[in-house]
Protein backbone atom coordinates (compact mmCIF):
# COMPACT_ATOMS: atom_id res chain seq x y z
CA UNK A 1 0.00 0.00 0.00
CA UNK A 2 2.83 2.40 0.90
CA UNK A 3 4.41 1.74 -2.50
CA UNK A 4 1.14 2.53 -4.26
CA UNK A 5 0.82 5.80 -2.34
CA UNK A 6 4.37 6.81 -3.30
CA UNK A 7 3.70 6.02 -6.95
CA UNK A 8 0.43 7.98 -6.85
CA UNK A 9 2.14 11.00 -5.29
CA UNK A 10 4.91 10.83 -7.89
CA UNK A 11 2.36 10.69 -10.73
CA UNK A 12 0.45 13.68 -9.35
CA UNK A 13 3.67 15.64 -8.83
CA UNK A 14 4.65 15.00 -12.44
CA UNK A 15 1.30 16.33 -13.66
CA UNK A 16 1.60 19.44 -11.47
CA UNK A 17 5.20 20.18 -12.43
CA UNK A 18 4.39 22.56 -15.32
CA UNK A 19 2.13 24.59 -13.05
CA UNK A 20 4.78 24.78 -10.34
CA UNK A 21 7.18 25.88 -13.05
CA UNK A 22 5.13 28.98 -13.72
CA UNK A 23 5.16 29.83 -10.01
CA UNK A 24 8.97 29.61 -9.89
CA UNK A 25 9.44 32.82 -11.85
CA UNK A 26 9.93 36.09 -10.00
CA UNK A 27 6.44 37.35 -10.73
CA UNK A 28 7.38 39.29 -13.88
CA UNK A 29 4.35 38.76 -16.16
CA UNK A 30 6.61 38.51 -19.20
CA UNK A 31 8.57 35.65 -17.61
CA UNK A 32 5.37 34.00 -16.43
CA UNK A 33 4.12 34.06 -20.01
CA UNK A 34 7.36 32.61 -21.38
CA UNK A 35 7.33 29.71 -18.95
CA UNK A 36 3.63 29.04 -19.42
CA UNK A 37 3.92 28.95 -23.21
CA UNK A 38 6.91 26.60 -23.02
CA UNK A 39 5.13 24.21 -20.69
CA UNK A 40 2.26 24.17 -23.19
CA UNK A 41 4.61 23.26 -26.04
CA UNK A 42 4.27 26.57 -27.90
CA UNK A 43 6.91 27.23 -30.56
CA UNK A 44 7.85 30.39 -32.42
CA UNK A 45 8.15 31.41 -36.09
CA UNK A 46 11.22 30.19 -37.93
CA UNK A 47 12.93 32.70 -40.23
CA UNK A 48 16.28 33.04 -42.00
CA UNK A 49 19.59 31.88 -40.58
CA UNK A 50 20.77 35.49 -40.56
CA UNK A 51 17.90 36.66 -38.36
CA UNK A 52 18.32 33.83 -35.88
CA UNK A 53 22.09 34.36 -35.86
CA UNK A 54 21.75 38.06 -35.14
CA UNK A 55 19.31 37.40 -32.29
CA UNK A 56 21.57 34.78 -30.67
CA UNK A 57 24.68 36.94 -30.99
CA UNK A 58 22.82 39.92 -29.51
CA UNK A 59 21.93 37.70 -26.56
CA UNK A 60 25.55 36.57 -26.15
CA UNK A 61 26.69 40.20 -26.21
CA UNK A 62 24.15 40.99 -23.49
CA UNK A 63 25.49 38.05 -21.48
CA UNK A 64 29.00 39.45 -21.74
CA UNK A 65 27.93 43.00 -20.88
CA UNK A 66 26.02 41.73 -17.83
CA UNK A 67 29.24 40.70 -16.04
CA UNK A 68 31.20 43.94 -16.56
CA UNK A 69 34.42 41.90 -16.68
CA UNK A 70 34.77 40.72 -20.26
CA UNK A 71 33.69 37.19 -19.34
CA UNK A 72 30.32 35.82 -20.39
CA UNK A 73 27.52 35.19 -17.89
CA UNK A 74 26.75 31.48 -17.68
CA UNK A 75 23.00 31.93 -17.99
CA UNK A 76 19.94 34.05 -17.40
CA UNK A 77 17.82 32.53 -14.63
CA UNK A 78 14.10 32.98 -15.15
CA UNK A 79 13.43 32.09 -11.52
CA UNK A 80 15.75 34.83 -10.26
CA UNK A 81 14.95 37.13 -13.14
CA UNK A 82 18.62 37.94 -13.64
CA UNK A 83 22.08 37.04 -14.90
CA UNK A 84 24.61 34.92 -13.00
CA UNK A 85 28.43 35.33 -12.85
CA UNK A 86 30.84 34.76 -15.72
CA UNK A 87 31.83 31.21 -16.64
CA UNK A 88 35.49 30.65 -17.67
CA UNK A 89 34.86 27.29 -19.38
CA UNK A 90 32.19 28.48 -21.78
CA UNK A 91 33.72 31.92 -22.25
CA UNK A 92 36.75 30.02 -23.55
CA UNK A 93 34.93 28.19 -26.29
CA UNK A 94 32.69 31.13 -27.09
CA UNK A 95 35.79 33.04 -28.25
CA UNK A 96 36.07 31.14 -31.58
CA UNK A 97 32.35 31.71 -32.17
CA UNK A 98 32.81 35.49 -31.93
CA UNK A 99 35.82 35.44 -34.23
CA UNK A 100 33.84 33.37 -36.74
CA UNK A 101 30.83 35.67 -36.58
CA UNK A 102 33.08 38.71 -37.00
CA UNK A 103 34.45 37.15 -40.18
CA UNK A 104 30.96 36.21 -41.37
CA UNK A 105 29.55 39.71 -40.85
CA UNK A 106 32.80 41.63 -41.43
CA UNK A 107 32.05 43.45 -38.19
CA UNK A 108 35.12 43.89 -35.99
CA UNK A 109 33.02 44.66 -32.92
CA UNK A 110 32.62 40.92 -32.41
CA UNK A 111 36.35 40.43 -32.79
CA UNK A 112 36.96 43.07 -30.12
CA UNK A 113 34.56 41.28 -27.81
CA UNK A 114 36.39 37.99 -28.36
CA UNK A 115 39.66 39.65 -27.33
CA UNK A 116 38.02 41.08 -24.21
CA UNK A 117 37.00 37.54 -23.30
CA UNK A 118 40.55 36.27 -23.84
CA UNK A 119 42.04 39.10 -21.78
CA UNK A 120 39.63 38.34 -18.93
CA UNK A 121 40.60 34.66 -18.99
CA UNK A 122 44.24 35.63 -18.46
CA UNK A 123 43.20 37.23 -15.17
CA UNK A 124 41.53 34.10 -13.78
CA UNK A 125 44.15 31.50 -14.77
CA UNK A 126 45.80 29.76 -11.83
CA UNK A 127 49.55 29.93 -11.46
CA UNK A 128 49.83 26.22 -12.32
CA UNK A 129 48.13 26.88 -15.69
CA UNK A 130 44.68 25.47 -14.84
CA UNK A 131 41.38 27.31 -14.88
CA UNK A 132 38.72 27.31 -12.16
CA UNK A 133 35.33 25.71 -12.00
CA UNK A 134 32.49 28.08 -12.77
CA UNK A 135 30.34 30.07 -12.83
CA UNK A 136 32.51 32.18 -10.54
CA UNK A 137 30.09 32.42 -7.65
CA UNK A 138 31.67 34.41 -4.80
CA UNK A 139 31.16 31.55 -2.33
CA UNK A 140 32.69 28.82 -4.52
CA UNK A 141 36.27 27.71 -4.10
CA UNK A 142 38.06 28.19 -7.39
CA UNK A 143 39.04 24.58 -7.83
CA UNK A 144 40.95 23.65 -11.01
CA UNK A 145 39.06 21.50 -13.52
CA UNK A 146 40.43 19.49 -16.45
CA UNK A 147 37.43 19.86 -18.75
CA UNK A 148 37.04 23.59 -18.13
CA UNK A 149 40.75 24.15 -18.71
CA UNK A 150 40.54 22.33 -22.04
CA UNK A 151 37.67 24.51 -23.23
CA UNK A 152 39.50 27.70 -22.24
CA UNK A 153 42.53 26.36 -24.08
CA UNK A 154 40.53 26.36 -27.33
CA UNK A 155 39.79 30.04 -26.89
CA UNK A 156 43.38 30.96 -26.09
CA UNK A 157 44.68 29.05 -29.12
CA UNK A 158 42.24 30.86 -31.39
CA UNK A 159 43.07 34.24 -29.84
CA UNK A 160 46.76 33.61 -30.55
CA UNK A 161 46.02 32.51 -34.12
CA UNK A 162 44.09 35.74 -34.68
CA UNK A 163 46.60 38.12 -33.05
CA UNK A 164 49.99 36.39 -32.58
CA UNK A 165 50.12 37.94 -29.09
CA UNK A 166 52.70 36.09 -26.94
CA UNK A 167 50.54 36.40 -23.81
CA UNK A 168 47.86 34.15 -25.29
CA UNK A 169 50.37 31.51 -26.36
CA UNK A 170 52.08 31.59 -22.98
CA UNK A 171 48.77 31.08 -21.19
CA UNK A 172 47.79 28.30 -23.60
CA UNK A 173 51.10 26.51 -23.04
CA UNK A 174 50.71 26.71 -19.25
CA UNK A 175 47.22 25.22 -19.58
CA UNK A 176 48.48 22.48 -21.89
CA UNK A 177 51.41 21.64 -19.62
CA UNK A 178 49.04 21.31 -16.65
CA UNK A 179 46.71 19.01 -18.58
CA UNK A 180 49.61 16.78 -19.59
CA UNK A 181 50.85 16.68 -15.99
CA UNK A 182 47.54 15.57 -14.47
CA UNK A 183 46.70 12.88 -17.03
CA UNK A 184 46.38 9.32 -15.70
CA UNK A 185 48.68 6.52 -16.81
CA UNK A 186 45.87 4.89 -18.83
CA UNK A 187 45.25 8.09 -20.80
CA UNK A 188 42.12 9.17 -18.90
CA UNK A 189 41.66 12.20 -16.68
CA UNK A 190 40.44 11.63 -13.12
CA UNK A 191 42.17 14.14 -10.90
CA UNK A 192 40.59 17.57 -11.03
CA UNK A 193 37.56 16.22 -12.85
CA UNK A 194 33.92 16.41 -11.78
CA UNK A 195 33.60 14.35 -8.56
CA UNK A 196 36.94 12.73 -9.32
CA UNK A 197 35.37 10.58 -12.03
CA UNK A 198 36.60 9.67 -15.49
CA UNK A 199 34.55 10.97 -18.41
CA UNK A 200 34.66 10.34 -22.13
CA UNK A 201 33.35 13.83 -22.87
CA UNK A 202 36.88 15.03 -22.09
CA UNK A 203 37.60 13.97 -25.67
CA UNK A 204 37.14 17.71 -26.30
CA UNK A 205 40.19 18.31 -24.09
CA UNK A 206 42.25 16.07 -26.37
CA UNK A 207 40.99 18.06 -29.36
CA UNK A 208 42.15 21.26 -27.66
CA UNK A 209 45.60 19.76 -27.00
CA UNK A 210 45.91 18.89 -30.68
CA UNK A 211 44.98 22.47 -31.58
CA UNK A 212 47.68 23.69 -29.22
CA UNK A 213 50.15 21.30 -30.85
CA UNK A 214 49.40 22.89 -34.22
CA UNK A 215 50.56 26.33 -33.03
CA UNK A 216 53.30 25.04 -30.71
CA UNK A 217 54.49 21.58 -31.76
CA UNK A 218 55.50 20.26 -28.36
CA UNK A 219 55.35 16.46 -28.65
CA UNK A 220 53.82 15.94 -25.20
CA UNK A 221 50.59 17.69 -26.24
CA UNK A 222 50.07 15.38 -29.20
CA UNK A 223 51.02 12.29 -27.22
CA UNK A 224 48.62 13.13 -24.38
CA UNK A 225 45.82 13.80 -26.87
CA UNK A 226 46.32 10.50 -28.66
CA UNK A 227 46.43 8.54 -25.40
CA UNK A 228 43.19 10.14 -24.24
CA UNK A 229 41.36 9.65 -27.52
CA UNK A 230 42.43 6.01 -27.55
CA UNK A 231 41.06 5.64 -24.01
CA UNK A 232 37.75 7.23 -25.10
CA UNK A 233 37.63 4.94 -28.13
CA UNK A 234 38.03 1.91 -25.86
CA UNK A 235 35.06 3.08 -23.77
CA UNK A 236 32.71 2.69 -26.75
CA UNK A 237 30.37 -0.29 -26.88
CA UNK A 238 29.79 -2.30 -30.04
CA UNK A 239 26.54 -0.41 -30.71
CA UNK A 240 28.33 2.94 -30.55
CA UNK A 241 27.23 3.95 -27.02
CA UNK A 242 29.91 5.32 -24.68
CA UNK A 243 30.34 4.44 -21.05
CA UNK A 244 31.35 7.31 -18.74
CA UNK A 245 29.77 9.91 -21.03
CA UNK A 246 27.51 11.14 -18.23
CA UNK A 247 28.33 13.51 -15.40
CA UNK A 248 27.69 10.70 -12.89
CA UNK A 249 27.57 6.90 -13.22
CA UNK A 250 24.00 6.72 -11.89
CA UNK A 251 22.49 8.86 -14.67
CA UNK A 252 22.09 8.44 -18.41
CA UNK A 253 24.25 10.82 -20.44
CA UNK A 254 22.76 13.92 -21.98
CA UNK A 255 22.91 14.40 -25.72
CA UNK A 256 25.07 17.38 -24.70
CA UNK A 257 27.83 15.24 -23.17
CA UNK A 258 27.46 12.50 -25.78
CA UNK A 259 28.01 15.17 -28.43
CA UNK A 260 31.08 16.46 -26.57
CA UNK A 261 32.50 12.93 -26.76
CA UNK A 262 31.63 12.42 -30.41
CA UNK A 263 32.92 15.82 -31.55
CA UNK A 264 36.22 15.37 -29.72
CA UNK A 265 36.79 12.00 -31.39
CA UNK A 266 35.71 13.27 -34.80
CA UNK A 267 37.88 16.38 -34.83
CA UNK A 268 40.75 14.59 -33.14
CA UNK A 269 40.53 11.82 -35.72
CA UNK A 270 40.55 14.34 -38.55
CA UNK A 271 43.59 16.17 -37.18
CA UNK A 272 45.43 12.87 -36.69
CA UNK A 273 44.13 11.26 -39.93
CA UNK A 274 42.99 8.38 -37.74
CA UNK A 275 40.10 6.56 -39.44
CA UNK A 276 39.30 4.45 -36.36
CA UNK A 277 38.49 7.56 -34.34
CA UNK A 278 36.41 9.05 -37.16
CA UNK A 279 34.51 5.76 -37.48
CA UNK A 280 33.96 5.72 -33.71
CA UNK A 281 32.37 9.16 -33.87
CA UNK A 282 30.31 8.23 -36.90
CA UNK A 283 28.86 5.10 -35.26
CA UNK A 284 27.48 7.14 -32.38
CA UNK A 285 26.27 9.94 -34.66
CA UNK A 286 24.45 7.40 -36.82
CA UNK A 287 22.67 5.90 -33.83
CA UNK A 288 21.41 9.30 -32.77
CA UNK A 289 20.40 10.18 -36.32
CA UNK A 290 18.22 7.07 -36.43
CA UNK A 291 16.50 8.19 -33.21
CA UNK A 292 15.74 11.74 -34.28
CA UNK A 293 12.05 12.64 -34.31
CA UNK A 294 10.44 13.88 -37.50
CA UNK A 295 10.29 17.43 -36.12
CA UNK A 296 14.06 17.39 -35.51
CA UNK A 297 14.23 16.92 -31.77
CA UNK A 298 16.07 14.26 -29.80
CA UNK A 299 15.30 12.95 -26.33
CA UNK A 300 17.40 14.70 -23.69
CA UNK A 301 19.26 11.58 -22.53
CA UNK A 302 20.17 8.14 -23.85
CA UNK A 303 21.17 5.18 -21.76
CA UNK A 304 22.77 1.83 -22.66
CA UNK A 305 21.43 0.43 -25.89
CA UNK A 306 20.53 3.98 -26.91
CA UNK A 307 17.31 3.74 -24.91
CA UNK A 308 15.59 6.82 -23.50
CA UNK A 309 12.62 7.30 -21.22
CA UNK A 310 12.51 11.10 -21.15
CA UNK A 311 10.15 13.34 -23.10
CA UNK A 312 12.06 16.61 -22.82
CA UNK A 313 14.86 17.63 -25.17
CA UNK A 314 18.31 19.07 -24.41
CA UNK A 315 18.51 21.97 -26.85
CA UNK A 316 22.30 22.26 -26.57
CA UNK A 317 22.69 18.62 -27.57
CA UNK A 318 20.42 19.10 -30.59
CA UNK A 319 22.56 21.84 -32.11
CA UNK A 320 25.84 20.17 -31.16
CA UNK A 321 24.69 17.11 -33.06
CA UNK A 322 23.64 19.31 -35.96
CA UNK A 323 27.27 20.43 -36.21
CA UNK A 324 28.50 16.84 -36.06
CA UNK A 325 26.09 15.73 -38.78
CA UNK A 326 27.14 18.68 -40.95
CA UNK A 327 30.80 17.77 -40.46
CA UNK A 328 30.00 14.19 -41.48
CA UNK A 329 28.11 15.50 -44.50
CA UNK A 330 31.21 17.47 -45.48
CA UNK A 331 33.30 14.35 -45.04
CA UNK A 332 31.07 11.80 -46.76
CA UNK A 333 28.62 13.70 -48.95
CA UNK A 334 25.80 11.61 -47.46
CA UNK A 335 22.69 13.85 -47.69
CA UNK A 336 21.00 12.15 -44.74
CA UNK A 337 23.46 13.93 -42.44
CA UNK A 338 22.60 17.31 -43.93
CA UNK A 339 18.90 16.57 -43.60
CA UNK A 340 19.22 15.53 -39.94
CA UNK A 341 21.19 18.70 -39.20
CA UNK A 342 18.64 20.86 -40.99
CA UNK A 343 15.78 19.38 -38.99
CA UNK A 344 17.64 19.72 -35.68
CA UNK A 345 18.44 23.37 -36.39
CA UNK A 346 14.87 24.04 -37.48
CA UNK A 347 13.50 22.61 -34.24
CA UNK A 348 15.80 24.75 -32.07
CA UNK A 349 15.02 27.83 -34.16
CA UNK A 350 11.38 27.34 -33.21
CA UNK A 351 12.24 27.46 -29.50
CA UNK A 352 14.17 30.74 -29.76
CA UNK A 353 12.18 33.65 -28.32
CA UNK A 354 12.98 36.94 -30.03
CA UNK A 355 10.27 39.40 -28.99
CA UNK A 356 9.55 38.96 -25.27
CA UNK A 357 11.07 42.32 -24.39
CA UNK A 358 13.43 40.72 -21.84
CA UNK A 359 17.17 41.16 -22.66
CA UNK A 360 18.06 37.97 -20.79
CA UNK A 361 15.59 35.95 -22.84
CA UNK A 362 15.33 37.45 -26.33
CA UNK A 363 17.63 35.63 -28.72
CA UNK A 364 18.82 33.07 -26.18
CA UNK A 365 18.34 29.30 -26.12
CA UNK A 366 17.03 27.47 -23.06
CA UNK A 367 18.66 24.47 -21.45
CA UNK A 368 15.64 22.24 -22.05
CA UNK A 369 12.47 22.12 -24.07
CA UNK A 370 10.02 22.39 -22.46
CA UNK A 371 11.82 24.87 -20.24
CA UNK A 372 11.10 22.85 -17.09
CA UNK A 373 12.96 19.81 -18.47
CA UNK A 374 15.63 18.25 -16.30
CA UNK A 375 18.65 19.99 -17.88
CA UNK A 376 19.33 23.57 -16.74
CA UNK A 377 15.66 24.07 -15.90
CA UNK A 378 14.31 27.63 -16.30
CA UNK A 379 17.68 28.87 -17.59
CA UNK A 380 18.75 30.49 -20.86
CA UNK A 381 22.32 29.21 -21.16
CA UNK A 382 25.29 30.68 -23.00
CA UNK A 383 26.62 27.38 -24.33
CA UNK A 384 23.31 26.59 -26.02
CA UNK A 385 23.46 29.94 -27.83
CA UNK A 386 27.12 29.33 -28.73
CA UNK A 387 26.47 25.94 -30.35
CA UNK A 388 23.33 27.26 -32.03
CA UNK A 389 25.39 30.02 -33.68
CA UNK A 390 28.10 27.53 -34.64
CA UNK A 391 25.61 25.21 -36.31
CA UNK A 392 24.06 28.04 -38.32
CA UNK A 393 27.47 29.38 -39.38
CA UNK A 394 28.56 25.93 -40.51
CA UNK A 395 25.31 25.43 -42.41
CA UNK A 396 25.88 28.79 -44.13
CA UNK A 397 29.50 27.91 -44.96
CA UNK A 398 28.47 24.59 -46.54
CA UNK A 399 25.88 26.32 -48.71
CA UNK A 400 28.61 28.51 -50.19
CA UNK A 401 31.05 25.68 -50.92
CA UNK A 402 31.21 23.61 -54.09
CA UNK A 403 30.00 20.02 -53.92
CA UNK A 404 32.04 16.93 -54.64
CA UNK A 405 35.75 16.37 -53.88
CA UNK A 406 36.35 19.99 -52.86
CA UNK A 407 33.68 19.65 -50.19
CA UNK A 408 35.33 16.58 -48.69
CA UNK A 409 38.71 18.32 -48.73
CA UNK A 410 37.19 21.23 -46.81
CA UNK A 411 35.92 18.84 -44.15
CA UNK A 412 39.42 17.80 -43.21
CA UNK A 413 40.65 21.35 -42.83
CA UNK A 414 39.94 23.90 -40.09
CA UNK A 415 36.34 23.77 -38.89
CA UNK A 416 33.92 26.36 -37.63
CA UNK A 417 33.90 25.89 -33.86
Amino acid sequence: MATLRREARAAIAKQLRPFRAVMRTNGDPRLLGIVFRSTRGVRYPETSNQEHLHAAMTWLCAAQDATGSGGVSAYYDLGRGGWVPAYPETTGYIIPTFFDYAAYTRDDRYRERALRMADWLLTVQHTDGSFPIGPLWPHWRREPVVFDTGQVLQGLVRAFQETARPSYLAAARRAGDWLVAVQEADGSFRRFEYRGLVHTYTARVAWALLQLHEIHPEASYRTAAIRHLEWCHDEQQTDGWFTNASFTPDSDPLTHTIAYTVRGLLEGGLLLSDESMIDSARRAADQLKSRQSEDGRLAGTFGPGWNSNVRWSCLTGNVQLAQIWLRLFELTGDPTYQDAARRAISFVKQTQIRDAGVPGVDGGIAGSYPIHGDYQSFQIVNWAAKFFVDSLLLEEAIRKRPSGPEMSKAARGPSVE
